[in-house]
């Protein structure tokens, strides 16, 4: 004869309702939701990364990284900055940075190209190697496993600043241009491509993390201007950010359905940028 088992009780769930006014008051209207900006911006030299950046809500902190950028944005008011040298130091950062939510508005990591080469110096001061001029990262002086370990110190401070509540989060980056040959993570996708100067798996990891990617560059043209012997061509020196799909640079919008994307933003802003996530500007 078959004994009928009894059910095991199930310990998911709260025994009581208890009070949930608290959590019910932070419900809204998903078009008033004003959403955390993370961002990737990647370029060459000058051609107004962290001057973008620096458009974002303030107070922000600047973390230069090595690149010495802050020069182009000292006239932004409420923009602090610390410079570092040591990947301790940008661990440090982020425990601050979660330990006080409502310090910082807007953390930019300028540039993530230098983040990685803390991390590389970290890695191999801790083998024991060498760390002088030309010793980061070349030909013989990492091995696989090194730059394993290299990726587990970027990638879980990409997710970690990512997660920042309240906060918006700019990395930005140089420019790298990625071959088929190359070793990426990223199977099937086009290449060549430009993107983020970092290790493939790491850029895979940075691309994926954020909502926004967009590229920067300088356009020049010209205009004529005046009219008859006073006619005369005029240069004209733009400031872009190249924010729609394109087939060779890698770029990203996570938006509204229905929201059309421009190719290229002339003199971008943080504004710009929240328009397109929330629809705003359709």
């Amino acid at each position: 004869m078959r004994t009928r088992r009894s059910k095991p009780k199930s310990n998911v769930g709260p025994k009581e309702p208890g009070d949930y006014s608290k959590v019910v008051k932070k419900i809204q209207d998903v078009a008033d939701f004003d959403p955390e900006v993370k961002v990737v911006l990647y370029g060459k030299p000058g051609t107004g990364k962290t001057t973008l950046a620096a458009s974002f809500p303030q107070p922000a902190l600047l973390i230069d990284i090595s690149e010495k950028g802050s020069d182009s944005v000292r006239d932004v008011k409420g923009l602090k900055v610390i410079r570092v040298t040591e990947w301790d130091e940008l661990e440090q950062l982020y425990w601050y940075l979660l330990a006080n939510p409502d310090d910082i508005k807007s953390v930019i990591l300028d540039t993530m190209s230098y983040a990685q080469e803390l991390a590389i110096k970290c890695v191999l001061e801790q083998h024991g190697k060498g760390t002088g001029e030309g010793q980061l990262g070349g030909w013989g002086t990492m091995t696989k496993g090194m730059w394993g370990e290299v990726s587990s110190k970027l990638k879980p401070f990409i997710t970690n600043m990512r997660d920042l509540e309240e906060m918006n989060v700019v990395f930005i980056a140089h420019d790298r241009v990625f071959n088929a040959d190359d070793e990426d993570d990223n199977a099937g996708s086009i290449a060549p491509s430009v993107g983020p100067r970092l290790m493939p798996s790491v850029a895979s990891t940075l691309n994926a993390a954020v909502g926004v990617i967009g590229n920067t560059f300088i356009r020049e043209r010209f205009k004529v201007i005046g009219e008859g012997k006073n006619k005369r061509e005029k240069r004209i020196v733009e400031y872009c950010l190249r924010i729609g799909p394109h087939a060779y640079f890698i770029t990203k919008v996570r938006k509204p359905k229905g929201v059309d994307m421009p190719e290229v933003i002339v003199d971008p802003s943080y504004e710009d940028i929240l328009e397109l996530m929330t629809g705003e500007g359709k």
